[in-house]
Formats: C-alpha cells, structure tokens, sequence
C-alpha cells in the first residue's frame, strides 16, 4: 500500500498521539505494524534525501509533509483548558520536568502543543485571559 505525503503525515501524527492504541489506529488505516514499518521506512528515505539536496530553501515534499503533520495534530489533539496550559506551564517553570508535569496535570505532549498553539496567541491579545493564565502561573 502506498501512501501520499498527507496521508503518510496525517497517520505518523495518529500514531503519535494513539498511546496504547496504535494497533487500532494502524487498522483503522489498513495497516499493521509490517505494512507501516514498510512505508514509514520508505517515507523516512524519501525525507532524508530531500533533506540531503542540495539548493535554495526547503524542499516541497518537506513543506507539504510538515504542513500536514501539523494539520494533522491540531485536529488530533484538543485544545485544553486555559487553566490546564497554564499549570502544565506553571508547574514546567518550576521544575524543568516536562513529562511530570504533564503527567500531573493528566494532558498528553500533544495536547499541551496543541493547547499552546490555541491560548498564546488569545493570550497576547485577550487582557482578560492573560489575567487568567497569570493568576494560574502565580498558583491562585
């Protein structure tokens, strides 16, 4: 089975969200673990070596990949909470533990990219939710 670049990117970012799931999202797919060991081996290759060209810029196929990927996370992973974005941040700051800290608060990596995507940017330009997220960091 071949899989376009979007389709590739679009399963790497399931399977990378997927935990104990894989082999359901792998089936979901068509796939088990041979036939995406096959393609992922194939895909990884095809990045590589457009990685390795030489020439102005980014390749296409790593612009289109990328851009997929990210798509394909944004709609694995829901926003969390503002509340949850601060005190996985809140509680990073203090420790440095990135995987504890996620851990405490009960999010995913993915989540906590995803959620950090969504509030920065309403963050920098809501006072309001700024005030929120602030009063989080300061464990209030």
């Amino acid at each position: 089975m071949e899989l376009t670049v979007e389709a590739y990117a679009g399963v790497m970012a399931e399977l990378a969200a997927a935990g104990d799931a894989r082999a359901a999202v792998l089936a979901r797919h068509g796939l088990d673990e041979a036939s995406w060991h096959a393609i992922d081996a194939a895909w990884q290759a095809r990045l590589s070596e457009a990685m390795d060209e030489e020439g102005d810029g980014v390749a296409e196929i790593l612009s289109v990949h990328s851009a997929a990927y990210a798509a394909a996370q944004r709609a694995q992973a829901p926003a969390i909470t503002l509340e949850q974005f601060a005190e996985v941040t809140r509680l990073l700051s203090a420790s440095g533990d990135l995987r504890a800290s996620l851990s405490r608060v009960g999010v995913s990596l993915a989540e906590y990219t995803r959620g950090s995507e969504h509030w920065s940017g309403k963050i920098a330009t809501d006072p309001d939710l700024e005030r929120r997220f602030e009063e989080v960091l300061a464990g209030r």
